[in-house]
């Protein structure tokens, strides 16, 4: 279990994209065993027949509940079965939906 009084890397040393946690010796030398990395990046560019978790929706509180109603929350598995145009056609549950390209960009995911 990590040590919640041990210094962090700062969020400004990472690169765009990249959500890292790395604990610190006293010395300031990162304990790179302890390193865990997450690869958040949009729905638009996750690989298909991966599941995916959302993880962020970057949109306006309408769209997050239209997301909603379709059974998209934050936390919810998702498959991308095909892209067809610029749609992404996704897995949900038993369901299958066709999110479009502007959407796609705007729903974050965390391959899982």
């Amino acid at each position: 279990m990590q040590d919640m009084n041990m210094p962090m890397r700062k969020q400004d040393d990472l690169e765009a994209g990249e959500a890292v946690v790395q604990p610190l010796r006293p010395e300031g030398e990162v304990i790179t065993r302890a390193v865990e990395r997450r690869e958040i990046l949009p729905l638009w560019r996750a690989p298909s027949g991966v599941p995916l978790r959302i993880e962020s929706i970057q949109a306006d509180k309408a769209t997050e509940k239209r997301l909603l109603s379709m059974g998209m929350p934050l936390g919810t598995l998702v498959e991308i079965l095909h892209r067809r145009g610029g749609a992404v056609v996704l897995a949900v549950g038993g369901a299958r939906l066709a999110v479009g390209a502007d959407m796609a960009r705007r729903i974050l995911v965390e391959p899982i």
